[in-house]
């Protein structure tokens, strides 16, 4: 890419760029999923609803850059498909259309993310079945549930400010693990920025990991703290105007990651401060969303974050 020498800034995504989140994120849907049906709605033992591989077909679906999301739309499919059939057995809703495969390209097919989900699910359903969903479907305890699993008794206070209520014991954020090369990082004089859709505590955990904290100063981290989700192009121009930088690249692993480049470009002066897409196989889909990196616009995939990093150090120095 030509104009690579001309970057003097760039951009990271956290899960799937920085930190390898596959034991994490994707296997607390299923378990939130799981817990939900079970100990909250009392269904019967409940062996995986969905599987962590499954959790794939949303994300390339776009708008579900929040995991959080993704799991309250899964729910709702096996929710309104329970209501239908008149059946609390998981692995006979599974298979019963629509299957999540089937929702998910639904989902796609119509732009992606959680209310589009919403729309969907309420479309097939009279106003009484309608109303007996929204009867079990509690928002705020899916999120409270994710958390809890998600951050364990060690660290839910520490990210979430309270206690686990429902689930106890070790966290998966513990198995997370670190994908970034901190020695291929350029020199001090090139700022570093995280654009992330983690909490701003969350953000704050994976910089220590990586002892980045000095790296990338609070000002240059942008979270849903900050009142953005992906793809949101404003997340990008928020960044710009507190980094100030002439051309930047934007590292990512998701669709929400490439949109949210695109959808910069449409931003008035963008074209003065030009953000160009990276986007690694290390995320969820691995290998499997090259082809879908590149027919959304992707100018750059890379197989990870340090591939692209050894690269760039390359054109750097034939400047």
């Amino acid at each position: 890419m030509k104009l690579l020498p001309r970057v003097d800034a760039l951009i990271f995504d956290i899960d799937g760029v920085i930190m390898d989140v596959s034991q994490s994120f994707p296997v607390v849907v299923c378990e939130t999923v799981g817990y939900y049906l079970q100990h909250i709605l009392e269904w019967p033992l409940v062996d995986r609803a969905i599987k962590p591989e499954e959790v794939e077909l949303f994300k390339r679906a776009g708008g579900f850059n929040s995991d959080e999301d993704l799991t309250h739309a899964v729910l709702l499919l096996f929710l309104s498909k329970s209501i239908v059939k008149g059946s609390t057995d998981a692995a006979i809703l599974r298979e019963s259309a629509p299957t999540l495969k089937e929702f998910a390209g639904d989902i796609a097919h119509k732009g992606g993310g959680l209310q589009v989900a919403e729309t969907l699910i309420h479309e097939t359903l009279p106003p009484d079945e309608r109303r007996a969903l929204s009867g079990q479907v509690n928002p705020r305890l899916i999120l409270q549930l994710f958390r809890e699993i998600y951050g364990g008794t060690v660290w839910c206070e520490k990210l979430y400010g309270f206690t686990p209520e429902y689930v106890k014991g070790d966290g998966y954020v513990e198995k997370e693990e670190v994908l970034l090369d901190t020695s291929l990082l350029p020199g001090r004089s090139m700022p570093l920025a995280v654009l992330s859709g983690r909490t701003l505590e969350e953000t704050q955990l994976a910089l220590e990991r990586l002892d980045l904290e000095t790296v990338i100063p609070p000002k240059y981290r942008l979270t849903v703290s900050d009142g953005y989700r992906k793809p949101d192009p404003r997340m990008l121009r928020a960044l710009r105007e507190r980094m100030r930088f002439r051309r930047a690249v934007y590292v990512g692993d998701s669709l929400d990651d490439l949109r949210t480049v695109t959808g910069y470009r449409d931003l008035p002066a963008s074209a003065d401060s030009p953000v160009h897409s990276c986007q690694v196989l290390s995320g969820y889909g691995g290998e499997g969303s090259q082809r879908l990196f590149v027919e959304n616009g992707a100018e750059i995939v890379a197989p990870n974050l340090n591939s692209f990093l050894a690269y760039f150090r390359g054109v750097a120095r034939k400047k």
